[in-house]
């Protein structure tokens, strides 16, 4: 866990992981376009777009690209990062369960380590299949309950096995009374995911095709240790699980 949330990083922090926030970004686009048609003026949204990186990286390739981000102060960095690195983005104040757009708006909806702070996910996964185009994906990443690895809060061992019931209790007292062990966030993380739970909540608010992370990886995006590990994961659902219990994240793409 850093000393401060994500969305508290300063400028300077920010500026100084900007390069790879860029190569994952354009990563995730890459990712995304195999599993469903994104056309190359494709307009997208990012929930809880913190300082900028994604709707940065957008712009850069081309992308109309819009930002939502309920904390000011972060909205301030996106603005001054994204013109130290030579574009313009569009940041509103808003909140993933009430997104200011108008339905069928998007073609990428996408929440990075937002979910899991939000204080209902089933109505954040309602908005971002309500906001998509038909044939629209959202991606998100967020915390995984299979991981004993993670970064919500410090002093917890395995914290992502406990029950979630536990987990949010601990998160609440930590707000209230040691905010220095989930970085002085006013809005800790409550939910966390299995792909169970995951695929049942986005088939719910409508999602007909889900991925999760080794189905949207290509063989080519490494050398020849990375295309054996990625095929020995997605062999089995038993080694899909081992390599998901490795990693303290989850990700997945949902079509609409």
């Amino acid at each position: 866990m850093t000393a401060r949330a994500t969305e508290q990083r300063s400028l300077d922090e920010a500026m100084a992981q900007l390069d790879g926030k860029l190569r994952h970004a354009r990563a995730v686009i890459s990712r995304l376009r195999r599993v469903t048609d994104i056309p190359s003026n494709a307009r997208v949204l990012d929930v809880g777009s913190a300082q900028g990186y994604f709707l940065i990286a957008c712009r850069r390739m081309g992308l109309d690209a819009v930002g939502v981000e309920p904390y000011a102060p972060a909205i301030d960095v996106s603005t001054s990062l994204a013109a130290r690195a030579g574009v313009q983005i569009d940041v509103r104040r808003g909140d993933a369960e009430a997104l200011p757009f108008d339905s069928s708006t998007f073609d990428i909806v996408h929440a990075n380590s937002v979910i899991e702070h939000v204080s209902d996910a089933r109505t954040a996964f309602s908005e971002a299949f309500r906001v998509l185009r038909p044939g629209g994906v959202f991606w998100f990443l967020t915390a995984s309950s299979l991981s004993p690895m993670q970064s919500e809060i410090r002093g917890f061992p395995a914290f992502g096995w406990y029950p979630d019931a536990l987990k949010r209790k601990i998160m609440m007292w930590a707000k209230e009374h040691k905010p220095e062990l989930i970085g002085h966030t006013g809005a800790p993380a409550i939910h966390w995911f299995t792909p169970r739970k995951a695929r049942r909540m986005l088939s719910a608010a409508g999602f007909k095709r889900i991925y999760d992370r080794w189905d949207l990886r290509s063989p080519d995006e490494g050398g020849r240790a990375y295309r054996v590990l990625l095929t020995v994961i997605r062999s089995s659902p038993a080694t899909k699980f081992l390599a998901d219990v490795a990693l303290p994240a989850c990700s997945y793409a949902a079509v609409k």
